[in-house]
């Protein structure tokens, strides 16, 4: 039996599209990939707005823009896959509106500039190679699925007094379960990966009940560069009826509702084993009360940021 030559095209593309089909449904592994001396650099963009509100007072509209510059060196990559990295704000320039006042602050080669209501003024004084981000590095321990495991803050003042305000917390070498970013294993396209987990980021009087959910949308290799689209959804509240309480000084601030939530779009380059860009929508609010000098306040508040995050 012969076939014409227009059959015979016909059965190779469809035996084409079938291995197109069946390579699609291939599971494909996502990990972080890590080598030391490796300097990774992020440009960080923030748009956003919130209000506060306190007992007999309107709201009060914030607003916040700008972008940030952030470098991340590669020290030791560690046996398991994961990294320590050191991070470093290069640059920034910021925007804030806080009801009629507005005030703007820039950071490049190691000066700080601020301005208020569109003066330029003094910035604090103190030694910014002593500031944590900004001179001093942040070491943090990433896994090869994105989480982060533990932050190292150089002592300062300032974490001192955070010190004294959260017993049982050291800011300077905090352990943390951080949700992973990527699956513990190759998906498929299509495929959901899910996590439900408590923690306590700023001391055990502080739970929070976290969900995440993230999919894997697309992957497309070509080139030789594997690229993943991830989409995601994660969900932070307040456990029970937990009531966090804060004081220092005689300022005593209690927190009896928080909830944060943040959609995100991912890509990320499979084959390099980096993320080239991320799209989040983060929500936060919470309901508090302040004790300050006799006085009773209660209020609120109610945001929402944009942020965007581009591989340089």
């Amino acid at each position: 039996m012969r076939v014409s030559g227009l059959m015979a095209a016909l059965l190779m593309l469809a035996g084409l599209a079938a291995a197109g089909a069946c390579s699609a449904q291939q599971a494909v592994p996502l990990v972080f990939k890590f080598a030391a001396g490796d300097v990774l650099r992020y440009e960080v963009t923030l748009s956003g707005g919130g209000s506060m509100s306190a007992t007999g007072a309107s709201f009060t509209p914030v607003s916040l823009q700008g972008s940030v510059l952030v470098s991340q060196r590669v020290v030791n990559v560690l046996a398991d896959g994961s990294a320590q990295l050191e991070t470093l704000i290069t640059g920034c320039d910021l925007a804030l509106n806080f009801d009629r006042e507005s005030a703007r602050f820039s950071y490049s080669d190691g000066k700080l500039r601020w301005y208020a209501n569109g003066k330029e003024s003094s910035p604090p004084a103190g030694d910014l190679s002593k500031v944590p981000l900004l001179g001093t590095p942040v070491t943090c321990t990433v896994g090869p699925d994105g989480s982060l495991r533990e932050v190292m803050l150089p002592a300062s003042q300032l974490l001192g007094e955070v010190t004294k305000s959260l017993p049982g917390l050291d800011p300077t070498h905090m352990q943390v379960t951080g949700q992973p970013i990527l699956p513990s294993g190759p998906v498929r396209v299509g495929e959901t990966w899910r996590q439900a987990i408590r923690v306590a980021p700023l001391g055990p009087g502080f739970p929070l009940s976290v969900t995440v959910s993230r999919t894997l949308e697309s992957f497309d290799d070509r080139g030789g560069i594997g690229l993943a689209k991830i989409t995601g959804f994660t969900d932070a509240r307040l456990v029970g009826a937990a009531r966090p309480e804060f004081s220092q000084q005689g300022l005593n601030i209690a927190i009896s509702d928080i909830r944060e939530t943040i959609t995100s779009t991912e890509f990320f380059n499979a084959t390099a084993g980096r993320l080239i860009r991320g799209d989040y929508d983060l929500t936060l609010s919470t309901r508090i009360s302040v004790d300050a000098k006799g006085q009773h306040t209660e209020g609120g508040l109610d945001a929402r940021l944009r942020m965007g995050v581009q591989a340089r």
